[in-house]
């Protein structure tokens, strides 16, 4: 047993001002979602739950169940983060119908409403090529928040693919 005192023993990250936005996202949701399966095609519903829990007042670490248009039960684990050290948010992602780890740095915008968080995966539309994404996380209010995700297009802008509408449960 050591005789350290707490104070020198206790070395981890302390949660500040950053992380508080995370824990807003921390509770249990219903979520209902509309996604383009392929581009022109008309959207489609899907629906489920999220469980959002703290760690360590650090990090919203999130469990989202849906059932997708076609019936297939999926599941996906979020992680985001304020890392200290390089002063940004940052996250990973990973689901059920993917073997990518999704990857994202982010910011809050100014007024604290919104987190866009940029990564790179593969090509929704080209097999074998990689294609920019980026999710904008909006804290409606307290009980509500969205999800929208966007794919980069060949001209530099952003086509909206999927946003689903979270509930608090």
């Amino acid at each position: 047993m050591s005789t350290e005192p707490q104070d020198q023993m206790d070395m981890g990250t302390k949660p500040i001002k950053e992380h508080e936005w995370l824990q807003r996202l921390v509770g249990d949701w219903k979520i209902e979602t509309e996604m383009v399966m392929e581009p022109g095609a008309p959207k489609m519903k899907s629906s489920g739950t999220a469980t959002t829990k703290s760690l360590g007042g650090l990090w919203a670490f999130s469990e989202a169940k849906e059932t997708m248009p076609n019936g297939v039960a999926t599941t996906s684990y979020l992680a985001l983060g304020y890392d200290v050290s390089f002063k940004e948010y940052r996250g990973c992602g990973i689901a059920s119908m993917s073997s990518h780890l999704w990857k994202y740095m982010g910011t809050l915008s100014e007024d604290g409403k919104t987190m866009t968080l940029d990564c790179e995966g593969p090509s929704m539309v080209v097999d074998g090529e990689t294609a920019l994404y980026r999710d904008v996380i909006e804290l409606v209010d307290d009980n509500h928040r969205t999800h929208t995700s966007y794919g980069q297009n060949k001209s530099g802008g952003w086509d909206e693919f999927m946003k689903a509408s979270y509930t608090r449960a």
